[in-house]
């Protein structure tokens, strides 16, 4: 099955608990309400620079892999469960397993997706008098993704 192109409205992130030294995803994922903007995430390599002696140029090698930190820009509700769930995983320094899906349109049926874990490494409130106010979670990903698949599995 070929998929279109996918729009920054048909995203949804979700949080979970993470047994630690675990790799099962979690069953009780919670959508984050509110998102503000459409999280990245990706990999990348270290790149090690070698220094070859009466050579002229350097060699580079690649290294291991690792997931940059992820930015969840929600708008803030102090009394939702979800956002308090997780300031006390970034107050407890807690990690969290975080499903973002990527879908393909507004029927939610197919699409793809990511699982995490990760720490709230930081988070900040911001916003001004004639705007939401917004709170900038960051995740920062302990290892690789626990999981990555195209949906519907077929």
């Amino acid at each position: 099955m070929a998929m279109d192109v996918f729009a920054g409205a048909n995203v949804t992130v979700e949080v979970g608990t993470h047994t630690p030294g675990s790799k099962t995803i979690a069953t009780d994922f919670k959508e984050i309400p509110e998102l503000g903007s459409f999280p990245t995430i990706g990999a990348e390599n270290v790149v090690i620079d070698v220094v070859e002696y009466g050579d002229k140029y350097n060699r580079k090698l690649i290294g291991s892999k690792s997931v940059p930190d992820i930015t969840l820009t929600v708008h803030y509700l102090p009394d939702n469960a979800v956002h308090q769930d997780l300031l006390t995983a970034e107050e407890n320094q807690l990690r969290k397993q975080f499903r973002i899906t990527y879908y393909e349109d507004g029927t939610h049926t197919t699409g793809y997706q990511v699982v995490v874990v990760g720490f709230v490494s930081s988070s900040v409130t911001s916003g001004d008098k004639d705007e939401v106010v917004n709170r900038d979670f960051v995740i920062a990903v302990d290892g690789g993704p626990l999981e990555a698949k195209v949906i519907p599995v077929v």
